[in-house]
């Protein structure tokens, strides 16, 4: 599997050390991006403090260039808002930086099998922001 990481830190490459993977780690979001379709990542780690809140932005990008890849935003303490946000621009997960060494093995397995990597409240903010959206549109319709 090749990982791309985004992260200028180095934190997010440490905590997949136990990973096996074909690793390439950019510091910078811009060269990223202006690489990813000759990479051609089948997963990438974004540190959500690169962009902050235009991260769902520069992910809408990233999945338009390449919507094969999977796109896990990696935080420390986003709002559950700026999650949501990222989710709903694309992303397929959420993990905190904290407790990413802990997860890295199951959450690269679980994405690799197709499955998305978010808590179980996030799940319950995604289902309501669906009902919203779909509410909306049944009103937009009536009217």
């Amino acid at each position: 599997m090749k990982i791309l990481i985004i992260d200028n830190t180095g934190q997010i490459s440490a905590s997949l050390a136990e990973v096996e993977a074909e690793f390439d780690c950019l510091a910078n979001e811009i060269q990223a991006f202006n690489i990813l379709e000759r990479l051609r990542p089948e997963l990438v780690f974004l540190r959500y403090a690169l962009r902050g809140e235009q991260t769902p932005d520069y992910i809408r990008l990233m999945v338009n260039v390449l919507p094969a890849a999977s796109v896990i935003v990696v935080g420390e303490q986003t709002s559950e808002e700026g999650v949501l946000q990222c989710l709903l621009s694309g992303a397929k997960g959420f993990q905190e930086l904290q407790d990413l060494r802990y997860y890295s093995f199951r959450l690269v397995q679980a994405v690799s099998r197709g499955e998305a990597w978010v808590s179980r409240r996030v799940v319950a903010s995604l289902l309501d922001s669906v009902r919203q959206l779909m509410l909306e549109n049944s009103y937009l319709k009536v009217h």
